[in-house]
């Protein structure tokens, strides 16, 4: 079950029992909400094309588009940058305003692109599921104003045979989604299965940023292992072709400043001066660094 979230197990059974819990919980959520989207999206392929062929396809084919697009949503927030990130240089204000922008720029600062994106798409999933799951849930009356729609088409077009018989075949998901927001109970099914969608988003924010949780820096640990073990192995190649292609070279590539935060390098990777050329450039770039 923790599959759903791409956790580590290795690192899950290292966290305590209350965060483990968080976790089954949010995936849970989660798979919920995929049985609803399976519900929901075959049911409007049903009254769409009248088929239960078609209501499979629409099932298996746009459950696994909200299924995958959902499961992107989490997972994203369930891994941490390797670099810490560099603090900005602070910003001289008055002290009558000290508080107020300290406030301001400390919720402007929760505001992301990455986050606006997620709470778009997962919105506009949430509409998409709960629209036709809320009809379906209230089938009887759902059937009734369809019922009742079909009745004065049909009556429109009593002259018209062709189109009394297709009249008669036919569904209208749309109509019915407009009749029924006029009623209260609609509504807060509506708002209920929209909260629903959005719960695993809001579990897993809650995990992210809670400081008591402690998978995610643990399986930034683990990450930051791995890349120390590969920037090794860089760095020994790198110093072996330098000592090889210039016998004089008296530097050593993890001595040199630039390197001093390794294996991530954040600091040199905000400065422009990084030099592109063949291997003489790069040997006189490097003697030009400290």
């Amino acid at each position: 079950m923790l599959n759903v979230l791409g956790l580590d197990t290795r690192i899950f059974d290292q966290v305590s029992t209350l965060e483990k819990t968080a976790y089954r919980t949010a995936s849970v959520t989660f798979l919920i909400v995929v049985g609803m989207s399976l519900l929901s999206n075959g049911f409007m392929g049903y009254m769409l094309f009248n088929s239960w062929f078609a209501a499979i396809g629409f099932a298996l084919f746009f459950g696994f588009i909200q299924f995958s697009i959902l499961r992107i949503a989490l997972i994203t927030l369930l891994t941490k940058p390797l670099a810490q990130e560099i603090l900005e240089t602070p910003v001289e204000v008055s002290p009558t305003n000290k508080k107020l922008w300290t406030s301001l720029k400390s919720n402007l600062g929760k505001i992301r692109l990455s986050t606006l994106f997620r709470v778009v798409f997962v919105g506009l999933i949430a509409l998409t599921i709960s629209f036709p799951l809320s009809s379906l849930i209230n089938l009887p009356n759902t059937l009734e104003i369809e019922g009742q729609y079909r009745s004065e088409l049909i009556q429109a077009n009593k002259d018209n045979k062709k189109a009394v018989n297709e009249l008669r075949q036919t569904h209208f998901p749309f109509h019915t989604f407009e009749e029924q927001l006029s009623h209260s109970g609609y509504k807060l099914m509506l708002c209920i299965a929209i909260g629903l969608v959005f719960a695993p988003l809001l579990l897993v924010s809650r995990l992210r940023y809670n400081v008591k949780f402690e998978y995610l820096e643990k399986s930034r640990q683990e990450m930051l292992k791995l890349v120390a073990i590969d920037y090794d192995e860089t760095m020994e190649q790198s110093q072996h072709a330098l000592d090889e292609q210039f016998p004089k070279n008296e530097k050593k590539l993890r001595d040199l400043t630039v390197f001093s935060d390794a294996p991530i390098n954040s600091i040199y990777k905000n400065e422009t001066k990084h030099a592109i050329g063949n291997k003489i450039a790069f040997n006189q770039f490097i003697q030009s660094i400290e």
